[in-house]
């Protein structure tokens, strides 16, 4: 029987693997990113395609949503968002809106590619999730 620390590396490196195999492309930048600050654009996208693979594995739709800040970090504190839509921040701007979608929708289709590849996927550790998509940002791949 695997230890938990063991079963954590080993889905780890399955979505690790995973992740290796999609075709190299530079994600955007927002707004208030220097382009050299590639490290903190990366904690970034990792988050946000997290939260929409997040969505995703709980069953939720392609659409988005906008809540307020205290209800968002509240359901992403818990763990308990609604599994109607992927859902965001309501004090984005119309400029903002489409970035933070587009990479969250990046997350939400890579779990999408995940539970087609292993219907029987179980729950990820949701602390790790970011993981997979920060080496994807950082070695310049979308995904």
């Amino acid at each position: 029987m695997l230890t938990t620390k063991r079963w954590l590396l080993l889905l780890a490196l399955t979505v690790l693997n995973c992740a290796q195999v999609v075709q190299a492309a530079v994600p955007r930048l927002p707004y208030n990113y220097d382009l050299n600050d590639k490290l903190h654009y990366c904690q970034w996208f990792s988050v946000q395609a997290a939260w929409g693979a997040q969505a995703r594995f709980k069953g939720a739709p392609p659409a988005f949503r906008y809540v307020d800040r205290e209800r968002l970090r509240a359901w992403f504190m818990a763990d308990d968002a609604p599994p109607d839509a992927v859902y965001l921040l309501d004090e984005l701007t119309t400029d903002d809106r489409p970035l933070y979608e587009e990479v969250a929708l990046a997350g939400w289709r890579r779990m999408d590619d995940w539970l087609t590849r292993t219907p029987e996927m179980q729950q990820p550790d949701w602390v790790l999730l970011p993981v997979p998509f920060y080496h994807l940002c950082k070695e310049g791949k979308d995904a």
